[in-house]
């Protein structure tokens, strides 16, 4: 059973700030995605997992968690996990099971058994960002949202850590 939303908005709220210092510590990471509605620029801890060539999410408050929507929408995502800044495609929502079949035992039981989490988010990793904001291929970045607000089209966009968060939902 997800956590309920009331406890979810007040965790948002309040410990997102606090999380985001424990990026690349103990599977914290730093999801960056785009406001479906505002444009804005968001950034949420999660705990994350590169599984081979995807990432895995714990879905803890459900289905209905905003960073997913907006994800969702956009149809991809950044985040930094450890010391690696990575862009990911569109999110597949899996079953628990499935989605912590490739996680370190210990968080996989505890998503299962102690937060009884449902379900999880696995996004593909479309490309590596570097110091010069190019992928792997050494092109630039495309995943580029519709949505977010750009000055010069020639210009990327926020870097992560390049503002200040707005935490995100």
């Amino acid at each position: 059973m997800p956590i309920p939303r009331k406890p979810a908005r007040y965790l948002r709220d309040h410990v997102n700030r606090v999380t985001l210092r424990f990026t690349g510590h103990a599977a914290f990471a730093d999801l960056e995605h785009v406001g479906r509605r505002s444009g804005t620029v968001r950034h949420t801890p999660v705990r994350a997992f590169r599984v081979d060539d995807k990432i895995v999410i714990g879905l803890n408050f459900g289905r209905g968690s905003d960073w997913l929507k907006n994800i969702q929408a956009a149809g991809g995502c950044r985040i930094r996990l450890g010391s690696e800044h990575l862009e990911l495609g569109a999110p597949r929502l899996v079953p628990v099971e499935q989605g912590t079949a490739g996680i370190p035992r210990v968080f996989r039981i505890a998503l299962r058994y102690l937060v009884r989490t449902v379900d999880c988010v696995e996004l593909p990793i479309i490309g590596r960002q570097h110091g010069d904001r190019r992928s792997s291929t050494g092109s630039p970045s495309t995943n580029r949202s519709a949505r977010a607000p750009q000055e010069n089209p020639d210009q990327q966009g926020p870097a992560l850590g390049d503002c200040r968060p707005k935490l995100g939902h």
